[in-house]
């Protein structure tokens, strides 16, 4: 992974993030959650912290239902996600995006461990990519 990108383990799964500046006229930090289902390297949920629609993703890999965000009522994107993780919300949501086992099997403590890694994280990579 290049300077522009993270990955962190915690809890059964992998946080992946990454700076998208891919996308014409919108941008921001695009934090994945994986985890192997049936052997397979699988996109559970997608947040994308857009500066114009942001929005995130139940099984991205799997239906893909797509919700935006109102920046009126949540405020920053990338905050919002990150107090998702912070409140306990990933097992509910991985249940919702259809993961049962992965949400049953889910260590919460050890999330809730790297969360301040992966809050710096995405702050970095945020910063980095504004210089």
């Amino acid at each position: 992974m290049d300077e522009e990108q993270a990955l962190i383990s915690a809890g059964g799964i992998d946080f992946r993030m990454r700076y998208r500046d891919d996308i014409a006229g919108d941008g921001g930090l695009s934090i994945e959650v994986y985890a192997e289902v049936e052997g397979r390297d699988t996109e559970l949920l997608r947040f994308d912290c857009f500066q114009n629609d942001p929005h995130y993703h139940y099984g991205p890999q799997a239906g893909d239902d797509r919700i935006p965000l109102d920046p009126t009522a949540t405020g920053d994107s990338l905050q919002w996600a990150l107090e998702r993780f912070e409140r306990g919300r990933l097992k509910p949501m991985l249940e919702r995006a259809g993961y049962d086992a992965v949400a049953e099997a889910l260590d919460e403590e050890a999330v809730a461990n790297a969360m301040p890694t992966v809050i710096s994280r995405a702050h970095d990579l945020v910063t980095q990519h504004a210089s």
